[in-house]
């Protein structure tokens, strides 16, 4: 009675982090146990609403991705008869039957208490890929600490989708923070605008590849802070798929992003459907495309990166030959030891000689050796050198120095916006000059419909076969 007390005084919060703690702490018992985790994460949701005294129920509705490869090869085994497409009868999202994670079987509670529906998305084998959270009038702070507990107890968890909810600025900082502890490196957030459209904070981290902000009343504000962390070296330099439709990006914004597109080399996908972008904004898009000057700036910066990965990988080097020299003295002298005859022969000048010379090849090739294994070392740790600007993407032309441009951006969407036949001869031009580097891919995949064009034009033809062709190489 006495500790039930003591519990009662204390905080809810206090309480709940407390006692959830203490489970994990227990020995011989695990959170997650078993392999399917659609009923594991249930039952941990149940228990940590339960623990916090959440004031709002949590339905968990599950649902399973069919394997596409799989659904495909069956529909090859169907008859011949029947034509592909209408032969796939197979949902790709398999709803099961709902469970409510309610502390209470009250029906008259339940009525009073609101429920907020959380989707998890599991594969083949039960394992949970997604949580998604869609139209809630608000996500509860509470909820979003739950799920930052609760996801690092899923290795397979790769994405969560908050789609058309109200959130603020308090569901992305808890966002971060469960991005931060888990496998999740994809993130979707569409329809869920925040004021002030200040994003940046969930891109704190090199993590994540993969994030959606369609509909999210982005303007060129907002789109300068997120351009500025896709910069070489920036957080979220690691990013490959960018989705910015539907937004309010006029030139500005575009600006910002042309001018991040001249030192990254990671993003791949970049969807800029339905914003207020015009030709200027385009052009310079496609100008980090193609070859362009560098800055000052931009020589200065690479030529210190240089410069740091040479110390770096020299203290590296000595650290290891050090070490490995230890060794293989100890190792050298063991060897030398079990060599060492127990007999005692006969020794001549001859003998002598032919023994020095011995030691000498032997130290020769030892040394050799550690010589061999601390650079091997060496180049496994750090890696070899990569930056944007160095010497295999750069070239000099009367006196000046120029990068090659952009060659790993390979999908670009500017459709709906407000281009004209500028903008596709500028295109033009583009996948022109890089069909020239046989070695690098570049655009594969441009959507520029919904534009102020032409119906039909030469330079249609002529980016359609071009793109084919790298299609084909790909």
């Amino acid at each position: 009675m006495a500790n039930t007390k003591s519990a009662k005084s204390l905080p809810r919060s206090f309480v709940s982090v407390q006692s959830i703690r203490s489970e994990k702490a227990l020995p011989g018992k695990s959170l997650v146990s078993g392999r399917d985790d659609r009923h594991n994460f249930e039952k941990m949701l149940t228990m940590a609403c339960e623990r916090f005294q959440c004031t709002f129920t949590v339905n968990v509705v599950r649902e399973t991705k069919q394997d596409y490869l799989k659904i495909f090869k069956q529909a090859i085994l169907k008859s011949k008869r029947v034509s592909l497409l209408p032969a796939v009868n197979v949902e790709i999202n398999a709803k099961q039957s709902p469970s409510t994670a309610s502390s209470s079987s009250e029906t008259s509670l339940t009525d009073r208490v609101p429920t907020i529906e959380v989707t998890t998305m599991c594969d083949n084998y039960n394992t949970l890929t997604e949580i998604l959270l869609t139209k809630l009038k608000e996500v509860p702070r509470t909820l979003m600490k739950i799920l930052s507990l609760i996801a690092p107890y899923y290795p397979n968890l790769a994405r969560i989708t908050i789609s058309k909810c109200a959130i603020n600025m308090y569901t992305i900082y808890e966002l971060s923070k469960i991005i931060e502890t888990s496998t999740i490196t994809e993130i979707c957030l569409d329809g869920s605008p925040v004021a002030g459209a200040d994003y940046t904070l969930i891109l704190d981290t090199t993590k994540i590849s993969y994030i959606s902000l369609c509909r999210c009343n982005i303007q060129d504000d907002a789109c300068k802070l997120l351009a500025a962390k896709l910069h070489y070296k920036g957080f979220a330099q690691n990013l490959l798929l960018l989705n910015l439709s539907s937004n309010r990006i006029t030139d500005e914004g575009a600006k910002h992003i042309g001018i991040a597109l001249r030192s990254n080399r990671r993003l791949r996908y970049l969807n800029l459907t339905d914003n207020h972008i015009t030709d200027c904004g385009a052009g310079q898009i496609l100008d980090a495309l193609i070859e362009f000057p560098l800055t000052c700036e931009e020589i200065t910066s690479s030529r210190r990166g240089l410069l740091e990965y040479l110390k770096l990988r020299n203290d590296l080097y000595e650290k290891y030959l050090h070490q490995l020299h230890n060794t293989s003295f100890d190792d050298f002298s063991m060897v030398s030891r079990k060599s060492a005859s127990p007999r005692r022969k006969k020794t001549s000048l001859t003998n002598l000689r032919n023994k020095a010379a011995k030691g000498r090849k032997g130290a020769k090739t030892a040394d050799d050796y550690i010589k061999t294994k601390t650079e091997m070392l060496t180049a496994e740790v750090l890696g070899p050198f990569e930056d944007p600007f160095q010497h295999n993407s750069i070239k000099r032309i009367e006196g000046q120095v120029y990068s090659i441009g952009n060659m790993s951006l390979a999908y670009l969407n500017l459709a709906y916006n407000n281009l004209t036949y500028m903008s596709v001869k500028k295109l033009e031009n583009v996948i022109k000059y890089q069909s020239n580097y046989k070695t690098k891919s570049g655009l594969i995949n441009v959507v520029i419909e919904g534009n102020n064009l032409p119906i039909s034009c030469p330079e249609f033809t002529t980016l359609d076969k071009i793109l084919a062709m790298k299609s084909v190489k790909k």
